[in-house]
């Protein structure tokens, strides 16, 4: 494969706009004079019966994937893989064993070593069977834990 190709594959650039219904964004990128994407789609963790959902906010730094173009058209199908850290914008956990989601509002929600946190700005709404909280009825139901 050509090399010229190849360096095309992977390029870092900044979310311009974003698309939440279809979970996609456009990218510009800087190093090549602010050239801007087609609407990108945004890797998730699935799309079919488990659905994940996130649609990176404008400004955030990315890296994106392209399909090799043999056609010259320029850059047309590839996928945002993701956001990444940056010395301007920077971890909110330094624990590799938390996971953490931590809002524009202050909002979040943490694991920690089997403690999750809930913080939330606005209402917290559950809805489920059966919802158990540090009662009996939880540790005589068998399997309640997965209700």
């Amino acid at each position: 494969m050509d090399t010229n190709i190849l360096k095309n594959v992977l390029r870092i650039g900044k979310v311009s706009a974003v698309d939440g219904a279809s979970c996609s964004a456009r990218v510009t990128f800087s190093e090549q004079e602010n050239l801007v994407s087609q609407w990108l789609p945004v890797l998730v963790i699935g799309s079919k019966e488990t659905r994940g959902y996130w649609v990176p906010e404008v400004d955030t730094q990315v890296l994106c994937v392209f399909l090799p173009n043999t056609s010259g058209q320029g850059l047309k199908e590839g996928f945002i893989i993701g956001a990444f850290y940056s010395d301007v914008d920077t971890p909110v956990e330094s624990d590799p064993d938390v996971r953490s989601v931590t809002f524009v509002d202050g909002s979040r929600v943490r694991y920690d070593h089997g403690n999750i946190e809930i913080i939330a700005k606005g209402d917290v709404i559950i809805e489920g069977r059966n919802i158990f909280l540090n009662s009996q009825k939880a540790k005589e139901v068998p399997n309640a834990s997965s209700n």
